[in-house]
């Protein structure tokens, strides 16, 4: 590898190392050359994954996954295309397979995730070796761990879990026990996708002679005030007969099983907390601070033009970005793999995180939605010391050459249209807060109190969630094992 992209993997590859909680504003801007240089070369010299070569005689390895079209599900890529993404995940397949001398069977995409999930399951119970590894669905995976169906990576001679290329804060996070089952890192591409950033029209801030939203992230002032002062400004009922219709102007738009509880994380509070002690908290009714956030953002969306709601059931991605691309909202709440449908907008657009909640507030937060495929393998793995060797280097090839990929050109380049977007995205990847309560048990908090309150107009948070406490609890229970 050249030694400019070692040094640009030393330079913008932290997002993994922090990825659970960060602060991109409280980095040095001093002079690093020496210690960038000292840094690329020990990337050349010494970050590999350091498993030697080994000969498997051919054998075919199966990574089993599903269908999506919220992320990047595929892992083992047997295709060039041309698209610099792609044809950077097919050379990572090529050297795995020539490093071992194994070939990779096309990934078994049966359907969606719960198709995914049923095959894995039937493949375990009868004990055959029909994958060497598997992409689940976090929260079904999550509600597995402790039913015999995964191999303890953490045992296996290749894996070292040390290395930056995995996430170590979010794992250490899911897994309940000394034991990891689930595990993220670099290969991971869906949890990147499914991050949630806030985009802004740059024209109706210029027509508006309003306030750039850049600016007011790096001056640390982009509040939750700012945003509804600005979005305000932009709602217009074009024909004046005082409905909020489908042709007029409003401040935002987003789904309603995301856009509150991005602001829940945007002022970094988390409903659920796990301690390095493995202690857990539900902090639903203990942080009165989470009820007084979704009150005002439910206050804020829900008046009059200020959000898109024509029918609650159909205020999702693919109806809301056309709103917004038809310049129709000033503000859009898209994960970054939704940013790819902006590519063809007209109107220039512009990237930041949610807003603070309050200005006085250290770091801005950002959310990691749910439905992202977390790694496994099956305990009737046929050689798990194989399949920890393809993991650990498939996350290793991935930080080195996919990533960069991924992350400086796919994003930087083709969705952001300008330096400063590019900037936003290293503060938001840095920035992120993993919050169980909006992933693992999302089924349990997001979905049925913020969700379902916010889709319904209503406020009656405390008792909605103490109705719902009984079943986090056994949840939190059955996840520990207990």
């Amino acid at each position: 590898m050249k030694k400019t992209l070692a040094l640009l993997l030393v330079l913008l590859m932290t997002a993994p190392s922090v990825i659970s909680c960060g602060n991109a504003a409280d980095e040095t801007t001093a002079d690093t050359s020496a210690v960038q240089e000292t840094a690329a070369e020990e990337t050349e010299t010494q970050l590999t994954d350091d498993i030697p070569e080994m000969d498997y005689e051919g054998y075919g390895f199966t990574i089993l996954t599903s269908t999506t079209q919220t992320q990047h599900a595929i892992t083992a890529i047997n295709e060039q295309t041309g698209d610099i993404l792609n044809d950077a995940m097919y050379e990572r397949t090529q050297f795995i397979a020539e490093k071992y001398n194994i070939v990779f069977n096309d990934d078994y995409v049966p359907g969606a995730s719960d198709a995914a999930l049923s095959a894995f399951t039937n493949s375990v119970q009868a004990g055959d070796s029909a994958y060497d590894l598997a992409m689940l669905l976090e929260r079904r995976a999550f509600a597995m761990t402790h039913e015999g169906y995964f191999i303890d990576v953490s045992t296996l001679e290749y894996v070292n879990l040390d290395k930056p290329w995995w996430f170590q804060d979010v794992n250490e996070t899911i897994n309940f026990s000394d034991a990891v089952y689930l595990t993220y890192g670099s290969a991971n591409i869906g949890l990147y996708d499914m991050t949630h950033v806030l985009c802004f029209n740059k024209n109706m801030i210029t027509n508006l002679n309003l306030e750039v939203p850049y600016d007011l992230v790096l001056e640390g002032t982009w509040t939750i005030d700012k945003l509804q002062e600005m979005g305000s400004t932009a709602m217009q009922d074009l024909n004046g007969d005082g409905v909020w219709a489908e042709e007029d102007i409003y401040g935002m738009v987003g789904a309603t099983n995301a856009l509150p509880v991005n602001f829940l994380a945007a002022a970094r509070q988390r409903t659920i907390d796990k301690s390095s002690d493995a202690e857990i908290e539900i902090r639903l009714l203990t942080n009165p601070l989470i009820e007084e956030i979704f009150t005002r953002v439910s206050d804020m969306c829900w008046e009059t033009g200020f959000w898109y709601t024509k029918s609650t059931d159909s205020n999702t991605y693919w109806h809301t970005d056309n709103y917004f691309q038809k310049d129709q909202a000033l503000f859009a709440d898209l994960t970054f793999y939704g940013t790819i449908t902006l590519r063809d907008m007209e109107s220039d657009f512009g990237i930041v995180p949610f807003p603070k909640y309050t200005a006085e507030q250290e770091n801005y937060g950002v959310m990691v939605e749910a439905g992202t495929r977390t790694m496994t393998m099956p305990t009737t793995a046929a050689k798990p010391e194989l399949s920890g060797a393809v993991l650990e280097t498939l996350h290793w090839l991935s930080w080195k050459d996919v990533m960069p990929a991924y992350y400086e050109v796919t994003l930087k380049q083709k969705v952001s249209r300008d330096s400063v977007s590019a900037q936003m995205l290293d503060l938001i990847m840095d920035s992120i807060c993993y919050d169980l309560g909006m992933t693992m048990f999302c089924d349990h908090i997001k979905d049925p109190i913020f969700s379902t309150l916010f889709k319904g107009n209503k406020r009656e948070y405390v008792s909605t969630a103490t109705k719902k406490i009984p079943a986090i609890e056994a949840a939190i229970a059955a996840a520990r094992g207990e």
